[in-house]
């Protein structure tokens, strides 16, 4: 299977093995192939943010003709019972800033759609083939609801306030931007992300150290996805 891989630094990318730089004057962005026994794999560090994400997103498709997408690398925790380098997939995917803004509160829609009328359910889901095989293979790996937002949110405020309307516990820039793009062409995603720290712990960014570890386990259960995947998107309908 084609299998496109997306963080938002190269630093997320790093962990991975028998990465080899590739030179693309696609996008601008830093690309990568790796090997591997059952996939050919693409990278790419397409930089912070939704439309970064979705530019990323398209490239991959369009240009490598992918058959799987996955966005992987850190996130900010909302929860917290959840610690530094637990790994979670998205199983509920909101862009948390896409809206109408009603005194001084965003009332939230699905991305794309016309922010206008009733509220209607707003998350990307992944296919429910792969949630099955997740559930199956891989039930280390805990569902979450993932929240993208082009804001470096460090306000514990508004965190605890997300956290208690969508009932979510991580958030990142970028994720809920690559399950539109993938819902788009119609080409199935995963996000994968790993715990840096909690929201708000860290105002100046996130400690180099903690990136890193969050970032190799991140990788880590990225590479024993890479190896439950079968070979043919079309062959895994359901779970055997």
């Amino acid at each position: 299977m084609r299998i496109g891989i997306l963080s938002a630094i190269k630093e997320e990318l790093k962990p991975f093995p028998n990465l080899k730089k590739l030179d693309s004057d696609v996008d601008g962005n830093t690309w990568f192939r790796m090997d591997h026994p059952k996939h050919q794999i693409w990278l790419c560090a397409g930089g912070l943010g939704k439309v970064n994400a979705a530019i990323a997103s398209t490239v991959l498709i369009r240009e490598h003709k992918i058959d799987f997408l996955l966005n992987t690398g850190i996130a900010g925790t909302l929860d917290p019972s959840l610690n530094l380098a637990d790994v979670c997939y998205g199983k509920r995917l909101i862009q948390h800033d896409y809206g109408t803004l009603k005194e001084e509160q965003i009332e939230v829609y699905p991305a794309g759609s016309i922010p206008l009328g009733d509220s209607r359910e707003s998350s990307f889901t992944p296919e429910n083939w792969l949630v099955g095989l997740l559930e199956k293979k891989m039930p280390e790996l805990r569902a979450v609801t993932l929240l993208s937002g082009d804001v470096f949110l460090q306000c514990h405020k508004t965190g605890d306030r997300l956290r208690k309307r969508f009932q979510a516990q991580l958030v990142d820039m970028e994720s809920a931007a690559v399950a539109q793009a993938a819902a788009k062409f119609r080409i199935p995603f995963l996000a994968i992300r790993s715990v840096s720290d909690l929201v708000g712990e860290h105002p100046e960014g996130v400690p180099v150290s903690q990136l890193k570890q969050a970032s190799r386990a991140a990788a880590a259960s990225v590479m024993k996805v890479l190896e439950m995947l079968p070979s043919e998107i079309a062959a895994e309908t359901e779970v055997g």
